[in-house]
């Protein structure tokens, strides 16, 4: 906790050490990469997004009127690097396993939606391969097959599943948008008995609450937040904005939902593209969701 008059988060995020690390709840980890995202037709630019975010994070308050986030021990793992997409994937996974069998919290900050896939590995690896959920906010379905063999950002959720990492079942898409999927990837999706709720039927409903109400209370719980699921008038740095979307608050109050939610191990957020972004309006934002995440946690 600190004892500063005016703190700020950054003064409370401990530099990653042994030490640090035995005493954190809740471990941040960047994995700075947009390769996939340039396998998938997209625009580049996300691989900035990681160390963006931590710079918008560390001048906000760890105070709120719900309480102060100064009550959980964080520590930054910093970002995982490499020569290749599929090395940093590996070393991600590793990381993420490792962190997750020693009962932490993990925020991971992307890069493209291609690094859930290793991730949501590692986490399965990291809780003994037993069953977990997995909540994908998102404007798109993301089960696209890999292109000339190799996984890219559009392809994660179908190889989790089809490598038997994540039950279907147990995978709900959030938020998906209208003219943003085919109808072939989403006949597979159902086929393989994982939810999807639109974003047309949230209109008129309180979505936070409808988000909590998908949460499951039995098993871990893992949560993509890609930032194209926000409309591009409050998050314009997104490596595929559009003009509809989920406003900023509903951003807000779905990750403190999350957070606060006792099964919830993992969040990422995933293509944020800082390149194309307006006044760090979306690493702002950003960095807001993962104070409400942790503050969700401290409100536990």
């Amino acid at each position: 906790m600190s004892n500063l008059p005016d703190p700020r988060i950054g003064d409370i995020i401990l530099p990653y050490s042994e030490k640090n690390f035995e005493l954190a709840d809740v471990i941040l980890i960047g994995v700075p990469t947009d390769e996939g995202i340039k396998r998938n037709g997209g625009r580049i630019g996300a691989a900035q997004a990681p160390d963006e975010i931590r710079k918008q994070l560390a001048k906000l308050t760890p105070d709120s009127s719900n309480g102060s986030i100064t009550k959980i021990k964080i520590t930054d793992f910093g970002n995982v690097t490499g020569n290749s997409l599929e090395e940093i994937h590996s070393k991600a996974k590793d990381a993420v396993s490792n962190f997750i069998k020693e009962d932490k919290i993990v925020i991971a900050l992307g890069g493209g939606h291609d690094i859930t896939y290793p991730l949501a590995s590692g986490f399965h690896q990291g809780i003994g391969t037993k069953d977990f959920s997995l909540v994908n906010i998102d404007a798109h379905l993301d089960v696209r097959e890999k292109k000339n063999g190799l996984h890219h950002s559009g392809s994660s959720f179908r190889l989790l599943i089809e490598e038997n990492i994540l039950p279907g079942k147990n995978f709900t898409e959030f938020g998906i948008q209208q003219f943003s999927f085919a109808n072939s990837h989403l006949q597979w999706i159902k086929d393989q008995s994982a939810a999807v709720v639109f974003h047309d039927d949230l209109y008129g409903k309180h979505v936070s609450l409808e988000f909590g109400g998908l949460l499951s209370k039995e098993l871990y719980t893992y949560i993509s937040f890609d930032i194209d699921s926000i409309r591009s008038g409050d998050a314009p740095g997104s490596s595929a904005p559009s003009p509809v979307g989920f406003r900023a608050e509903d951003a807000l109050h779905i990750c403190y939902h999350a957070g606060l939610h006792p099964t919830t191990r993992m969040l990422d957020i995933a293509e944020v593209n800082p390149l194309f972004d307006l006044d760090q309006r979306t690493t702002k934002l950003a960095a807001r969701m993962i104070a409400s995440f942790l503050l969700g946690i401290t409100c536990r």
